[in-house]
């Protein structure tokens, strides 16, 4: 009778004795030393072995799930988990268990993500809501998640979610941080996907928020940039009620409150201004002057703030220049 095993090893397990494991060579060790485990050099010459043997059963599966929790950024050991799964017709729904496992251990791990997005790919729309649902978790869990909320876009354009569910999803991640800069962007995108820049009733809506954020916390920088790219198309002072906004918030808040976006805000203002004659000479001097004062409340950007009151300069005299030629 054979004596039971206790080992983890593969190289000891009853099961695996049809298959020769292929380790590294030694010219691959010296090529690339790397520490690694007795677990992680047993499973993957096994790995190599199947893949050799071009095996796709259920115990490859299980396998692969030990090479990922070796190493979960092996892009080989993931692409031949796809294949066999296709080919062994695995439980979709089993495999979106396991990978919310993985990703709630490994949440910024790029493979798994796609992974997920392959096995959405399978499953079609009946996927849909459970991914929104997941991605929600996610980000709850980290609100800057950068493969949560691109694994988001990708599902509602793909799927073609409803625009006012998302908006409302992206709202309510801006009431819980108004600082966070991956919602602005998702509202943004979400605004795009559907064709709703040049939409002018949305545009208001959608400038009207970024204003109550602003006043609520005027230092909010991704807000000021969020407005910034609602205006970008026809210009930051194309609508008076903003200029209206900025500068009453610029006069109602003390010399030494007041925010460096805001002031930056105004001095592209001028900027604009002045690529438009419009009170060139006095926009080219307030310019001048915010820059200035940025240079003082904002060292850090100092470089880019002499850069752009040299730009107000030069802009200025091209203005001048235009009107003489006329």
């Amino acid at each position: 009778m054979d004596e039971f095993s206790s080992s983890p090893l593969y190289k000891d397990n009853a099961d695996w004795k049809d298959v020769t494991p292929i380790y590294p060579s030694k010219n691959e060790e010296v090529a690339v030393k790397i520490a690694v485990t007795e677990d992680f050099i047993d499973a993957f010459a096994y790995f190599r072995a199947v893949l050799i043997k071009n095996e796709k059963s259920p115990r490859v599966m299980a396998l692969l799930e030990d090479c990922i929790r070796l190493n979960p950024a092996n892009y080989t050991v993931w692409q031949y988990r796809r294949v066999c799964l296709t080919e062994l017709g695995w439980d979709l729904k089993k495999e979106m268990r396991y990978l919310d496992d993985i990703i709630q251990e490994s949440s910024k791990n790029y493979q798994v993500w796609h992974h997920r997005r392959f096995i959405v790919e399978l499953m079609g729309e009946s996927a849909v809501s459970d991914e929104l649902r997941f991605c929600s978790e996610v980000i709850r869990e980290e609100e800057k998640n950068y493969h949560a909320w691109q694994h988001r876009q990708w599902v509602v354009r793909t799927f073609k979610v409803p625009l006012d569910d998302e908006l409302t999803f992206a709202l309510k991640m801006l009431l819980i941080d108004s600082r966070n800069n991956s919602a602005y962007n998702y509202r943004y995108f979400m605004l795009t996907l559907h064709d709703k820049t040049e939409d002018k009733d949305r545009i208001n809506i959608e400038i009207n928020l970024a204003k109550e954020f602003i006043q609520n916390i005027p230092n909010n920088e991704s807000a000021w940039n969020y407005l910034t790219g609602l205006l970008i198309t026809n210009g930051i002072t194309s609508d008076s009620n903003v200029v209206s906004f900025v500068e009453d918030l610029y006069e109602t808040t003390p010399e030494d409150k007041r925010s460096p976006f805001l002031l930056a805000f105004i001095a592209d203002m001028m900027l604009e201004n002045i690529e438009n004659q419009t009170a060139a000479e006095e926009s080219a001097e307030r310019a001048k002057k915010l820059y200035k004062t940025l240079q003082s409340i904002d060292p850090v950007r100092i470089n880019y703030y002499k850069h752009q009151s040299l730009l107000a300069q030069t802009m200025l005299i091209k203005s001048q220049t235009k009107v003489a030629a006329k």
